[in-house]
């Protein structure tokens, strides 16, 4: 009889065993797919801030001055030239108008930069895996390309002004991968 009990014993030790195994797995299955839901509505939040940051109205009014700056085919080189507080000195009439033509420069270069800051933090983003890349693709992706490609000769001026020869590079790195996937979907 004892070793009736003992064997009962086993069984019912052996069946906690794997009761506790059993939970044990449903908990890693179940915080596994919770982890990939958060991680996953994390990146369509983080996507969807970015768009609405896009489009909200100061966005709106910096890409239309930025636009404008890009029709005039100024080159890069040029507004850097026109931003400079050092030009020669020159009459009082003339001072006053290059002064008011490099405030206006340094305010388009700054534009510039805001909007090329935009699509380095976009970019960066998309690099490290924070946001959706179908989801950016599908609402900024034509933009990404059109912006990147307008940008990148300011930006290579950036470069050489300011002795970075890495700025922005995810604003390139940010075009080149919207331009694969369009490359991928077609």
């Amino acid at each position: 009889m004892s070793s009736t009990s003992s064997s009962e014993r086993w069984t019912l030790q052996h069946l906690e065993v794997l009761l506790l195994a059993a939970t044990l797995l449903a908990t890693v299955i179940i915080s596994a797919a919770t982890l990939h839901q958060t991680k996953r509505s994390f990146e369509l939040e983080r996507t969807s801030s970015f768009v609405a940051r896009f489009n909200s109205q100061d966005m709106v009014a910096l890409r239309e001055d930025v636009d404008r700056w890009l029709e005039t085919g100024e080159t890069p080189s040029h507004l850097y030239d026109r931003s400079d507080l050092k030009r020669v000195n020159l009459d009082k009439q003339q001072a006053a108008q290059i002064r008011l033509d490099c405030e206006q420069a340094l305010k388009t270069v700054a534009k510039l930069r805001t909007l090329a800051n935009y699509f380095q933090e976009f970019g960066t983003a998309l690099k490290v895996g924070s946001l959706d890349e179908d989801y950016a693709h599908e609402l900024l992706g034509s933009l990404c390309i059109r912006y990147g490609k307008a940008l990148e000769p300011f930006i290579m001026e950036t470069r050489i002004r300011r002795q970075r020869p890495q700025s922005y590079a995810e604003v390139l790195l940010l075009r080149t991968r919207m331009e694969t996937v369009d490359a991928q979907k077609k």
